[in-house]
């Protein structure tokens, strides 16, 4: 079976490979979401690599939000440092929020992580 062909086409470009490919839309995109939706079909090796990145990025956002849904100052922090983390710019970032303390890295299997923990202070005197 063909593709319906009554459905407004536009052509989207890999933006690493270069790679066409047209896209059937229900209404007006813009070049740069073609090229977006294009990136996500593409099977070159680094437009999967971009997709799973970005998967984490999504799925650590979402955490965010859960987490911290009454401070938005906090989830955009956590954002841009799932971000910068996946994407290599920064190996690893600690954010002290409150008596909490989050860790987020990469470990070597490419997994995002976000450790979280209260510090615990035990004080005892003897005289």
């Amino acid at each position: 079976m063909g593709k319906n062909t009554d459905l407004p086409q536009i052509t989207g470009k890999c933006r690493f490979c270069g790679q066409l490919r047209i896209i059937e839309t229900v209404g007006e995109i813009t070049q740069e979401k073609a090229d977006e939706m294009a990136t996500d079909q593409c099977d070159c090796k680094e437009a999967k690599v971009y997709h799973n990145r970005q998967q984490k990025i999504k799925k650590a956002n979402e955490w965010a939000h859960n987490r911290f849904e009454k401070q938005p100052n906090i989830i955009t922090l956590f954002e841009s440092c799932f971000e910068k983390v996946t994407n290599h710019d920064i190996k690893g970032v600690s954010i002290k929020e409150g008596e909490w303390t989050h860790s987020i890295t990469l470990d070597s299997d490419g997994f995002l992580t976000v450790k979280s923990g209260k510090k615990v202070n035990e004080e005892v005197n003897f005289s």
